[in-house]
């Protein structure tokens, strides 16, 4: 990631401002940067959470599987983060990630994430209730039709 990528980044990644600099640099080192084409997955849903992902630019639109069919839930953008209860609860993955034109992501291994939320409780706080209400989000939806 250069220079100007990562000044976007921090400056769009909210979450990351729970972190101290020694946490974002935590971060940062555990991080492998990745540029994905249109249509790349990412995730896939029942498989198992090895990392936690954050969207450094580009769009990510989220899936479910609906009895059968792929029905859209969401989309990311610029400072995101999804994976987050796969890594947190072990549960497997639950929604598809692809890529809707090039997708510049951060992937950062699923221990180094648990070690950080376990020295920044009001991240993992965070953390967690944003996934809890992404979870209530997706039964909604899915009750929708």
């Amino acid at each position: 990631m250069d220079l100007e990528q990562s000044m976007h980044f921090f400056s769009n990644a909210r979450v990351l401002k729970l972190l101290d600099d020694a946490g974002r640099k935590r971060l940062l080192q555990a991080a492998e940067a990745l540029t994905l084409p249109d249509g790349a997955v990412l995730v896939r849903e029942g498989e198992a959470g090895d990392a936690l992902f954050l969207i450094v630019s580009g769009i990510a639109s989220v899936s479910i599987d609906n009895f059968g069919e792929s029905k859209p839930v969401a989309e990311l953008t610029d400072g995101a983060f999804f994976g987050e209860m796969a890594v947190i609860t072990n549960q497997p993955r639950s929604a598809t990630v692809i890529a809707r034109g090039e997708l510049a992501v951060l992937k950062i291994p699923k221990q180094q994430v648990q070690e950080i939320l376990a020295d920044y409780p009001k991240m993992k706080e965070l953390v967690a209730k944003v996934g809890l209400a992404r979870t209530e989000d997706t039964m909604d939806k899915m009750l929708e039709d």
